[in-house]
């Protein structure tokens, strides 16, 4: 798959409101954030202004929310700079458009920014 597939995969792949509190919340990121990540809260924030699922928002981001069961308490999960805690277990726990987000941030950061092959 190359940037051309990838670019309609996300056309077809996620609703028009979701495309753009997702273009949003990454550009702000790379202005506010330290590092240049979307951060939990910024997701919070980009998915209630843009009223779309913030898991799946997150998802697109490489984060990954639980809310504790009973609790008002969320955990967030770095899946893109903490790999070994986006378990198996965690990622299915996910509906499935949580699950193809996720794939789709995975396999675009791997397009982009290939991971260097040990020798």
């Amino acid at each position: 798959m190359d940037a051309d597939r990838l670019a309609e995969a996300y056309g077809r792949l996620f609703p028009r409101r979701l495309q753009l509190a997702h273009l949003a919340l990454v550009a702000h990121a790379e202005e506010a954030s330290a590092d240049g990540w979307a951060t939990p809260a910024m997701v919070v924030q980009f998915a209630q202004l843009y009223r779309v699922p913030r898991a799946r928002l997150g998802g697109l981001v490489g984060l990954l929310c639980r809310r504790h069961p009973g609790t008002r308490r969320d955990v967030w999960v770095d899946a893109l700079r903490e790999p070994e805690r986006a378990t198996p277990h965690l990622i299915r726990q996910h509906d499935r458009t949580v699950q193809v987000a996720l794939g789709w941030c995975l396999f675009s950061r791997d397009l982009w920014l290939p991971r260097p092959v040990m020798h």
